[in-house]
């Protein structure tokens, strides 16, 4: 099997009470031999519900416990189906599967799922708020290297935002590069265990004020000798926005010819879990504490990646897990411009521990920090800045602060500030994408 395979996602508890627009398309769409809708409502959060189906499992149960080997999973397109002339009603799949997905027609004794209507949901196209949404595999796969660069067992934090990202971006970048980094998240990774390295690339271990620095004498070096050579720094929020924004800020000013990642997950998690710059205002941390004299950080987070467009360098971009085919697209536009300076990416990366988050909910909490405009995606090429995705119908922002124990302290007004900072924020950057 390839591994990459399009999927159907469905954004949880998302759905406006009452509609069930999905179901009555998936009923009436006109085939399976009138086997009913294979796609369904379930739970009630807050007024609102989700609709399920399938997950397409990678070693899926119900074909494991079906008698008559009636289930199969394709390699081509990953997709569980059911051979109705091979199953014999016995239900076995249906108590098998451990998320409720395989469903029985009483009618006529058999077996039924989602396949996806072979590639043309036509629940994704009834659906008219955005909760369904028929993800391609093959804008991505087209970025991606065969090799994992990056061990398959290395010491995270489960559901770190930060592994997801390096590994994809080593899939993209490819191993004719150079990582610089420093203390943090990433240093027990990518600078190894022992004598052993953890990444089939070269890596250059910084102090936490000199590694923009350091990646500029190696791009001199190697440009002095006639090499080109691709240094490509990722590094967390703190070193990026505190502590080395001074050599940062002079290796853009100088034009230096490198990549310069800054992994944002809004704090100092490496070290307990202290603020930085990019802390969001209200938001805990082990440094703003909530109880009787405090309500977590009290000052705006730092805008960092206009800050850096400031710079008039060839690229920025923000970027992050839940758009993948957006991330692998900037990550080869800063490879071409970092041969005309530096070329910088701020990557929105959730701490499932830091921020008191479930483990299996990082991608979620991207994607609705981007639906929210809370975290937009945009780009500028030599000062000129455009969005590369901007969602129809902006969700309110409640929709993902609630996800995270951090903010879990706040009151409705307190995330009404932040609703309007957020707004605020989004309107100046439309204003200068307009100008551009």
């Amino acid at each position: 099997m390839s591994g990459y395979y399009d999927t159907l996602i469905v954004q949880p508890n998302a759905c406006p009470a009452g509609c069930k627009d999905c179901v009555d398309a998936c009923e009436g769409r006109g085939n399976k031999n009138n086997l009913g809708a294979v796609i369904k409502i379930v739970g009630d959060v807050a007024g609102k519900h989700s609709a399920a189906t399938c997950y397409q499992c990678s070693k899926p149960e119900c074909m494991d416990v079906c008698p008559s080997d009636a289930i199969t999973k394709s390699d081509t397109d990953g997709v569980v189906r059911v051979d109705m002339e091979l199953c014999t009603g016995c239900e076995a799949c249906v108590d098998g599967c451990p998320y409720g997905m395989m469903l029985f027609n009483n009618d006529q004794q058999i077996a039924t799922k989602c396949d996806t209507c072979d590639g043309s949901p036509v629940c994704e196209g009834a659906c008219p708020h955005g909760v369904l949404s028929f993800a391609k595999s093959a804008p991505v796969r087209k970025y991606m290297q065969d090799e994992d660069l990056l061990s398959p067992g290395v010491a995270f934090c489960a559901g770190c935002g930060l592994e997801l990202a390096v590994r994809f971006a080593l899939k993209v970048l490819g191993k004719d590069i150079v990582l610089f980094s420093s203390a943090s998240c990433s240093a027990p990774v990518l600078i190894g265990t022992g004598d052993y390295s953890l990444e089939k690339t070269a890596f250059y271990a910084c102090l936490m004020t000199n590694i923009a620095s350091s990646a500029s004498g190696y791009a001199r070096y190697y440009k002095k000798i006639g090499k080109d050579v691709t240094p490509v720094c990722f590094v967390g929020d703190g070193n990026t926005v505190d502590i080395g924004f001074q050599n940062l800020s002079g290796a853009a000013e100088r034009g230096e010819n490198i990549i310069y990642i800054c992994y944002d997950n809004e704090g100092y998690m490496n070290t307990g879990y202290q603020k930085s710059s990019t802390t969001p205002q209200g938001a805990w941390t082990s440094t703003t504490q909530v109880g009787s004299t405090g309500k977590g950080k009290s000052t705006p987070a730092k805008d960092m990646p206009l800050l850096m467009a400031m710079h008039d360098i060839p690229y920025v971009a923000t970027a992050t897990l839940s758009n993948l085919e957006d991330f692998a697209a900037k990550l080869l536009k800063a490879k071409e411009a970092k041969k005309h300076g530096l070329a910088y990416l701020h990557l929105y990366t959730p701490c499932p521990t830091g921020w008191k988050l479930a483990p299996d909910s990082t991608i979620e909490m991207c994607r609705n920090a981007v639906e929210s405009n809370f975290f937009p995606l945009w780009e500028a090429e030599n000062g000129n800045i455009r969005f590369t995705y901007e969602p129809k119908e902006a969700k309110p922002l409640a929709s993902f602060i609630k996800m995270a124990r951090k903010f879990s302290h706040l009151t409705d007004e307190d995330i009404q500030v932040l609703q309007e900072q957020t707004e605020k924020r989004f309107a100046r950057l439309k204003k200068l994408a307009s100008d551009c």
